[in-house]
């Protein structure tokens, strides 16, 4: 089912505009989980746009006016939450471990994986950095980190508005890692160093540099085809011992 996160995620993920369509996205994954209580006149004050703006952009989407993507969104929202509470049960995170080489410890990397889980919780907002096809594999893991309640964005180099800060959870995904030394060496502005992170990678190199403040490194060297792999296991361990720690068994008003 394409649902109407999933379509939002799709333009925002993939634009290269930063325009009023970009801002109402964005304000869409900030608001998720009550964005039924804005009138369209109240997002276009926030963006400091108009509403005819804004309904340009829905009518791309597919809608005739504010109300029926209001109605889509509701609707949408309860069906994905029932979608992963059903997909959830009875899973065992050792399975994922298991389906595919991500370490030579389990028990020490499920561990670590527990870390980021209670590192994501604790923070305001997640920001993923990488490449494009290791940010549309991270889709999926972005979708569900939404509708748990948890800000998730993708970084893009032309939105200047993104400044990092002391409640992020920045995620670098680079197989080499000499992506992230670049970033750093390029995007001083952001202020990485004020934010709690994290690489994922295949290079020793970078995981023992520590220049960010968590790593996992996973096994094989510039190994593209394995390491798509690898990040997909472990952005569903992520979101599974994630909704087993923080979202099962806990009252919300989902």
């Amino acid at each position: 089912m394409n649902i109407l996160l999933s379509r939002i995620l799709k333009y925002l993920n993939g634009t290269l505009f930063l325009d009023d369509a970009y801002r109402f996205c964005v304000f869409f994954i900030l608001h998720y989980q009550d964005f039924d209580s804005y009138t369209i006149e109240d997002i276009a004050g926030e963006l400091q746009t108009t509403p005819e703006s804004i309904l340009n952009f829905l009518k791309y989407l597919g809608f005739d006016n504010y109300l029926s993507f209001i109605e889509i969104y509701q609707r949408h929202k309860q069906v994905r939450f029932e979608q992963i509470q059903e997909r959830m049960k009875n899973i065992h995170v050792s399975s994922y471990v298991e389906r595919i080489k991500v370490s030579n410890d389990n028990e020490a990397f499920l561990k670590k994986i527990e870390e980021v889980c209670t590192k994501i919780h604790d923070s305001k907002r997640v920001i993923l950095v990488g490449a494009l096809y290791p940010m549309s594999i991270a889709v999926e893991f972005q979708t569900d980190m939404i509708s748990f309640g948890k800000t998730v964005l993708q970084y893009h180099t032309y939105d200047k508005d993104m400044i990092f800060n002391e409640n992020d959870y920045v995620i670098f995904i680079s197989s080499s890692g000499r992506s992230l030394e670049g970033f750093m060496y390029t995007r001083t502005n952001l202020s990485l160093q004020n934010t709690t992170s994290l690489l994922v990678t295949q290079n020793p190199t970078y995981a023992r540099k520590k220049l960010t403040t968590d790593t996992i490194q996973v096994p094989g060297r510039f190994d593209g085809i394995n390491f798509n792999y690898q990040i997909m296991t472990i952005f569903d361990l992520i979101r599974v011992m994630y909704y087993q720690k923080y979202i099962e068994n806990v009252p919300t008003n989902h």
